[in-house]
């Protein structure tokens, strides 16, 4: 047999041992001496109840039909079907004033009308007809007492109120029957008296059927009056043995049901409880007896809790002290040195995970303390549990970072709660992803971000959480609009440039053709100019002579007009 090194074990051992040994002489005790006869015991007494029941209505019902009788008798009642009895009205509102539990009384002739009639509220029912009624025929066909086998119903105060119905042949001298007689009682008072009272355990009653299978009384549950049960198995099996007992299974329990019927209604009266009601005395007889065993195990363990308080349970406490400071954030709680055994290999366990987890939470810490960019992380609840002041800077969002701690991702950023976002997408489908979008904050200001929202796992693949990352490309894409405006200027420029240096091109050929067309016409042109150099020579030869011819001419025109005056003379 292996050696047992653990207190614990021990302990729970010794404990369990002395614990099964009592326990199951207890159990095994109460189970054979007291069950049965408990049972049985409660089975009688529940059939006793029902025996009182019936005896009740019979009673309940005799009283009624001695009213009957006597008022059969009475020469004003007797009259009134001749009507001959004005005093009949008042002499049966005197009865039921009398008795509080009478409803109404009735006389009616032998064509079903009645001659004198009043209820509980003073209403005079004389002229009515009561020829469709049971109790009626029942008397016309020659009956002389008819005991009602179904609870009528009338109103009262808004309410239904239940009717119990006794009635009695009147007969003339002769014998004839002339008409009848109803007393009809208040059925209500008879159920709170010989129904409600009968209670078995904490949850047994006593109930009637009448003989249609329907609730005519219910010693808890008056909702269910007149309602028809007789599709329920354990109904239908009382009203086809009429008397008698038995078990059966309601709504997942054993109940146990006593039940006899009335000859004269045909009403079964049935109490009915749970077996573990009616075994509830057994039960606690065993009560006791685990109370003594558990007051045995209770000194046992009192002697080893001296015993291991020192060794086990204070070390445990300041364990599990430990366990919980570092559980609510304080991993910088104190440490004991006093332990043994394998608390002292759990302790140092203990210890050694919690260097480990503060290394690591740490670490995790230094990183997203270290991240300069927008960042927030989520739950996989899509909780924010850490957002950086440089996030709510960036969306111009107000507060400091702790105000946004347990809000979803939608209410952080977008101040909606409901709205999906690119986090909460990435969480779902577990990877990474990555949208560029425009932002508006709550100065109006349009902002371009990148935004990366990457899942994070444990060790075991379950997701903790997603890193939002929140890269601002506002002045990127504002000067890359500008560089590309630019580029489009220069684009048309050139476009612009190359059409122009066509022009131009097309121009230098025109001009090179008119260049040569001028050299060819300056070529001729320049001799030209030679022959008309030429001529110029020979005219100013010509002109230098004519010169001189004219200046001959002038010197002989001149001697020519000398002599003309001389010869004047």
């Amino acid at each position: 047999m292996p050696r047992i090194k653990s207190l614990g074990t021990l302990l729970i051992l010794s404990v369990s041992l002395v614990v099964i040994l009592g326990v199951m002489g207890i159990l095994l005790y109460v189970t054979n001496s007291t069950y049965n006869v408990v049972l049985a015991s409660e089975q009688q007494a529940l059939l006793h109840a029902g025996d009182s029941v019936q005896r009740g209505l019979d009673s309940y019902s005799r009283d009624a039909d001695t009213l009957c009788g006597v008022l059969a008798t009475d020469p004003a009642v007797y009259g009134s079907l001749n009507g001959e009895s004005p005093q009949a009205h008042a002499r049966l509102l005197a009865s039921i004033k009398a008795d509080s539990n009478v409803w109404s009384i009735l006389v009616f002739n032998a064509s079903g009308v009645i001659s004198a009639g009043v209820n509980t509220e003073g209403k005079d029912l004389a002229g009515q007809n009561r020829a469709d009624r049971d109790y009626y025929k029942a008397i016309m066909a020659g009956q002389d007492r008819y005991v009602c086998r179904e609870i009528l119903t009338a109103k009262s105060g808004g309410e239904n109120a239940y009717i119990f119905s006794s009635v009695r042949a009147i007969k003339d001298a002769s014998g004839k029957i002339i008409g009848g007689i109803g007393v009809f009682t208040k059925w209500s008072a008879f159920i709170d008296y010989f129904v409600t009272p009968l209670r078995f355990g904490s949850r047994g009653y006593a109930f009637m059927l009448d003989n249609t299978g329907k609730i005519v009384a219910h010693g808890m549950d008056k909702s269910l009056m007149l309602k028809d049960l007789s599709g329920e198995a354990f109904i239908k099996k009382a009203m086809a043995m009429k008397n008698g007992t038995f078990f059966y299974d309601w709504k997942g329990e054993r109940k146990f049901m006593a039940f006899s019927t009335d000859l004269d209604t045909g009403f079964i009266a049935c109490t009915s409880a749970y077996e573990t009601d009616l075994t509830s005395a057994a039960a606690r007889q065993r009560n006791i007896l685990l109370g003594i065993g558990l007051a045995v195990v209770l000194i046992l363990a009192g002697g080893i809790t001296l015993l291991v308080r020192r060794l086990v349970v204070a070390p445990m406490l300041q364990l599990e002290n430990y366990a919980a400071a570092v559980a609510n954030g304080d991993y910088a709680a104190k440490r004991h040195n006093n332990y043994r055994y394998e608390i002292a290999k759990l302790a140092s366990n203990l210890h050694n995970m919690v260097d480990q987890l503060k290394q690591r939470l740490g670490f995790a810490q230094g990183v997203l303390s270290g991240i300069v960019l927008p960042c927030a992380v989520f739950d996989p609840d899509n909780k924010t549990v850490h957002v950086n002041q440089q996030m709510l800077s960036t969306l111009e969002r107000p507060g400091q970072p702790a105000d946004y701690l347990g809000q979803t991702s939608g209410q952080m950023i977008y101040g909606d709660a409901t709205r999906d976002t690119l986090s909460q997408r990435a969480t779902r489908e577990n990877r990474m992803l990555q949208k560029e979008t425009e932002y508006v904050t709550s100065s109006g200001k349009r902002k371009i971000f990148q935004i990366t929202s990457t899942p994070f796992n444990d060790m075991d693949g379950k997701v903790l959480g997603t890193l939002a990352l929140w890269f601002e490309l506002t002045d990127i894409r504002t000067q890359q609009k500008k560089i590309e405006e630019q580029n489009e200027r220069i684009a048309k420029a050139a476009t612009a440039a190359n059409t122009v240096s066509d022009q131009v091109a097309s121009a230098a050929e025109e001009l090179a053709a008119q260049i040569e067309q001028s050299s060819r016409g300056s070529e001729q042109q320049r001799a030209r100019t030679t022959e008309a150099a030429t001529a110029m020579e020979e005219m100013n030869s010509t002109v230098l002579e004519v010169a001189k011819s004219a200046g001959t001419a002038a010197d002989l025109a001149e001697q020519a007009k000398q002599k003309a005056q001389d010869g004047a003379e």
